[in-house]
């Protein structure tokens, strides 16, 4: 009797205590439905439910309760399965439910697990609290920013309509009269279509940002950035207040940008005689296609013209020039899609295209030289174009485009070529790839080359486009084979970037231009900064710096003169590896440069993005060793002047006139790297010419 007793008054305390307290309490089994076994009046008042008809509607399942809207309940679902896999009693945590009006409150839900059981289902006890007046407080606050300058708005989005609720002065003053829109005012006219593209994620409540270019009371017409954050619902339509960003000065700006682009672009990847892909452009698209087809689909085929020289000395260079154009349309004419062709140099031109058999490339090629040569139907005197056309069949799409033009390249030389009349053409063979063993003679000789110093570290100056004197080096790599002399870069740098070689050579690199510096500073001589090239082979480890950060604490060189100069295609071909790897050399200490800037890939926009301490402003730039071209000019002085302004250090690359210096010396770069000043020498001459410094 007295245990009945006692049992009857903690029922009686414990349903005080629900009803007492200001907050929802309630009491729920761990089961799939996170069924409702007990409930305090704040539970149901806080959903605008009668007890007995949220009983009847939802069957005490809040599973039922949330069956609109399914993602919050699978949240909630996570946060409490998360917290019984860890162990823990408690959980705590924000979550949205939806009242019975269809708006949708913030809840701050506080769940405690305890050691009770219902039909064999754990007990959990949710205490809960209202806190939508707090969290849309803290939202509009965060939105607005506090007195945000520009144009801010509040608009509750129906099914068909945007509807005007408020805004600031600033908004008031742009737009006065239109302010709510049908979803058929959400049109281009209207500059609202980008609205309307994201109208359904609107509706959803989604945080949505867009550009716009509505028409102000006035008529005119400006650009803005919408920034749109759900911060209410009212009856299920979700409320939104709005952030206007005024962007028309960088839309104008952007438009600017655009035409120097093109000019840019046109630069990098045209060819100044033919107006056609440049190679760069041909070996972009062309490696592409050949990786998207199959085995033997592509000939890769190199075509020169014979006695070239003649056009030249008898119609003089511009004949010259019309001639390689007019070859250069012709070619093109008679190819398909995804088959391009290309001015490599001078009279040598590449095409890239699709052949089933021998007999039909030699047909095309036969019909184009012929097509060709049909200025010679009306003429009185006729002057016959032949050509030679080296043919190398694509059996391995994955290898380096380089690989594939050097393979046809080679063809033009064989033994056995076959004369089509005005075309005579040679396949690549394995006589031919016999020829291709001397890359692996490199190969085998590489590392006994390294291990006795036969790779000698040359460096270039980069002279003060100020003072004249010399600021810096490029250390640059030459072999002095005891066999076959001094092997030039380009003979073994593309090899060793494929077989990864070049890890141990950078480095080597590296560490001689640490001693150098080491030994400068011990003589009592004040070091210059030298840069080295990283390859892109290095990034493919995640610790690449750790043997460089090593090599220059063991050699106590000040970060200051040593820095590391990555490629412009490396950059924009992965641009957020880029950044990642840029931080990583920063936060290493090193200085960062962009080698090659404006080679192909690189625009003045870009300009904005780049984290490096320097940019190297390629030889395309200066095409013109008179400095004849004022389009040129300009858009040199245009990105120079950009830079300076962006805190970046210019290195002008591949100078070779005094015009050019003269014309360098009335802008804002900072150094100039090329045969006019110094071609790349052993590190003893450039020790001389440090004490001798430059003439001018």
């Amino acid at each position: 009797m007295q245990s009945n007793i006692a049992e009857l008054s903690k029922d009686l305390e414990y349903q005080y205590l629900m009803e007492s307290l200001n907050a929802s309490v309630s009491k729920h089994l761990l089961d799939e439905h996170f069924t409702l076994v007990a409930a305090n009046n704040r539970y149901y008042d806080m959903f605008g439910y009668e007890k007995a008809e949220y009983e009847q509607k939802f069957q005490n399942r809040p599973d039922l309760y949330y069956k609109d809207d399914p993602g919050d309940w699978e949240a909630l679902n996570e946060i409490v399965v998360k917290t019984l896999q860890e162990g823990k009693n408690r959980y705590e945590c924000i979550c949205r439910m939806r009242h019975k009006s269809g708006r949708r409150l913030w809840i701050k839900l506080i769940g405690t697990f305890i050691d009770e059981y219902i039909n064999g289902y754990q007990i959990s006890y949710s205490v809960m609290m209202d806190i939508t007046d707090l969290m849309q407080a803290k939202i509009e606050k965060n939105a607005t920013q506090n007195n945000f300058p520009g144009l801010i708005a509040k608009y509750r989005a129906t099914a068909d309509s945007l509807i005007f609720m408020e805004g600031n002065d600033s908004f008031h003053q742009y737009f006065k009269t239109r302010l709510s829109f049908s979803i058929e005012d959400l049109n281009a006219d209207n500059g609202l279509l980008e609205v309307k593209k994201q109208y359904d994620a609107i509706r959803r409540g989604e945080s949505v940002r867009c550009m716009i270019s509505p028409v102000s009371n006035t008529g005119g017409k400006r650009f803005f950035n919408v920034n749109a954050q759900c911060v209410d619902w009212i009856n299920g339509d979700p409320v939104y207040l709005l952030i206007y960003t005024d962007i028309t000065e960088l839309t104008r700006q952007k438009e600017q940008l655009e035409e120097y682009n093109h000019s840019l672009h046109k630069l990098a990847y045209s060819d100044e005689v033919t107006k056609g892909f440049n190679r760069r452009k041909f070996d972009m698209v062309a490696q592409e296609s050949i990786r998207q087809a199959e085995s033997d689909t592509y000939q890769m085929i190199w075509m020169n013209m014979q006695k070239f020289k003649l056009v030249n000395d008898i119609g003089g260079v511009d004949l010259g020039d019309r001639t390689l154009e007019y070859v250069h349309d012709k070619i093109t004419k008679h190819l398909n899609r995804d088959e391009y062709a290309a001015r490599m140099f001078a009279d040598n031109f590449v095409i890239l295209m699709k052949c089933n058999t021998k007999e039909e490339t030699e047909q095309r090629l036969k019909h184009m030289v012929a097509d060709i040569n049909s200025f010679n139907t009306e003429a009185s005197h006729k002057y016959y174009l032949t050509f030679s056309a080296g043919i190398y069949t694509v059996h391995e799409p994955c290898l380096p485009i380089i690989y594939m033009e050097d393979r046809a390249h080679a063809a033009i030389k064989a033994k056995h070529s076959k004369n089509t009349d005005l075309c005579v053409c040679s396949y690549y063979s394995d006589e031919i790839r016999d020829r291709m063993f001397i890359e692996k003679n490199m190969e085998n000789r590489m590392r006994e080359a390294l291990k006795h110093e036969e790779f000698e570290v040359y460096l270039q100056p980069k002279v003060s486009v100020q003072t004249k004197k010399i600021a810096g080096a490029e250390a640059l790599i030459r072999w002095n084979d005891p066999h076959y002399g001094l092997i030039p870069p380009n003979d073994f740098i593309p090899l060793f970037e494929t077989n990864g070689f070049i890890l141990q050579l950078d480095l080597y690199v590296f560490e001689k231009a640490c001693s150098l510096l080491s030994k400068w500073l011990k003589e009592g001589k004040t070091p210059l900064p030298i840069s080295v090239n990283m390859s892109r082979v290095h990034f493919q480890s995640m610790d690449f710096l750790t043997p460089y950060i090593r090599l220059r604490e063991q050699y106590a060189v000040p970060f200051e003169y040593l820095e590391i100069e990555l490629t412009e295609t490396m950059v924009f071909e992965d641009p957020d590896t880029f950044t990642r790897i840029i931080k990583k050399i920063h936060d290493a200490g090193f200085r960062c440069s962009m080698d090659d800037f404006g080679c192909g890939y690189s625009t003045l926009n870009s300009l904005k993005d780049l984290d490096v301490d320097a940019i190297k402003l390629d030889k395309a730039f200066f095409s013109s060793l008179s400095m004849a071209n004022e389009k040129e000019n300009i858009i040199i002085r245009s990105v120079l002047r950009m830079a300076k302004e962006l805190d970046m250090t210019t290195v002008a690359e591949g100078i070779e006139t005094v015009p050019q210096v003269e014309f360098l010396k009335h802008t804002t770069c900072d150094l100039i790297q090329g045969y006019v000043y110094s071609k790349p020498v052993p590190v003893h001459e450039f020790e001389k010419l440090l004490d001798g410094q430059l003439d001018g």
